[in-house]
């Protein structure tokens, strides 16, 4: 069996957490030890430099590293060339074929120097290719959904309000849907909202001012914390505002067999169209769809449950073919580490 490991420069990444449940690598995460903006480029050397100390000490087979930051494939391909060489799969988020981590010197040079190139869905391939990146590098690997252990769902005590779950990073493509987000909670003092994400940002943009009661901004929130919450809630909102992003919390909630409602976006209709409702980010189709959402709950639990099963027999079909690149000919560096194939977790009966 191949020694893979996984090496993300942050602090937590739900897709990886979510493809370490089925994929048997080693996850290492490498967030910058620099706070401010201004001391970044210090901290990129300092995660470099723990990068490179990782991959001497595990002396692995394949090494999948999330990109961006753009420059993290350029620090592991120049080790390779003057170490043991091992098989480097870039997983790419879809800003690493977006400006401005795309324009980085370098950035489709160093994919079509690896040996395999991930995106997130069929969307991203297309602007992966239109970056440059030669064809048949790319392979298509969605997020896997979440495996979690899901609490029996008693009957709510009485007096006991519903609750959506917004998982929020309060990045840019959420701002706009995050105000409309607010206004339907309003229109649904009912319902409670309870927002996650650090609530200093939730500040920075102004959103906490004039928050209507029903809603809560959480702040930062522990892994046990969040997908209690998660397992818990009565619907799960995804909103954003980018034609081709996947959300990260669809899964999620997939795993947790949770209501679901998402942006009415292409790529989500063709990804979660199944399990999910949807709305244009505007208050009142929102809570249109979440009125809807909440009066059927068997229902769209049922339909999250099976989306579930159908994308996780698929994503491990896919994994598996994605993760192939040994002596794969189109693999330009060479590697003679083994592929992942053998190491693939296969999910309990009925999970």
């Amino acid at each position: 069996m191949s020694k893979q490991i996984y090496i993300a420069w942050i602090d937590f990444q739900r897709r990886a957490e979510s493809m370490n449940q089925y994929v048997d690598f080693d996850l290492h995460y490498l967030p910058s030890p620099m706070s401010r903006k201004w001391l970044k480029p210090f901290g990129y050397l300092a995660q470099a430099w723990s990068t490179i100390r990782v991959v001497l000490a595990a002396k692995p087979d394949v090494v999948w590293v999330q990109s961006p930051p753009s420059m993290v494939p350029h620090v592991l391909l120049a080790l390779r060339a003057v170490t043991r060489r091992y098989a480097l799969i870039v997983d790419c988020h879809d800003n690493a074929v977006l400006p401005p981590w795309s324009r980085f010197p370098g950035a489709a040079w160093v994919l079509n120097r690896s040996d395999r190139v991930l995106v997130h869905n069929e969307d991203m391939r297309a602007r992966a290719e239109a970056h440059g990146v030669r064809p048949e590098l790319v392979r298509v690997l969605e997020d896997p959904p979440a495996r979690l252990d899901l609490p029996e769902q008693p009957a709510a005590a009485p007096g006991t309000r519903p609750y959506v779950l917004v998982p929020c990073s309060f990045s840019a493509d959420e701002e706009q849907p995050i105000g409309a987000v607010m206004g339907a909670a309003r229109l649904l003092p009912e319902v409670d909202f309870r927002i996650t994400g650090r609530r200093r940002k939730a500040e920075a943009l102004g959103l906490t001012q004039d928050a209507p009661a029903n809603v809560q901004f959480t702040d930062y929130l522990t892994i046990e914390a969040f997908e209690e919450l998660l397992t818990r809630a009565n619907a799960v909102l995804g909103v954003t505002s980018r034609a081709n992003c996947q959300l990260s919390v669809a899964n999620e909630a997939l795993g947790a067999h949770a209501p679901l409602v998402l942006s009415d976006t292409g790529t989500l209709r063709r990804m979660f169209g199944e399990a999910a409702l949807f709305g244009e980010n505007a208050p009142e189709a929102l809570a249109a769809a979440l009125r809807e959402a909440l009066a059927h709950q068997p229902e769209m639990r049922a339909r999250s449950e099976a989306l579930k099963l159908r994308r996780q027999e698929n994503w491990l079909a896919e994994a598996r073919r994605a993760s192939q690149v040994a002596g794969d000919s189109s693999a330009s560096g060479g590697a003679t580490g083994g592929g992942a194939s053998g190491t693939l977790v296969e999910p309990p009966a009925g999970q």
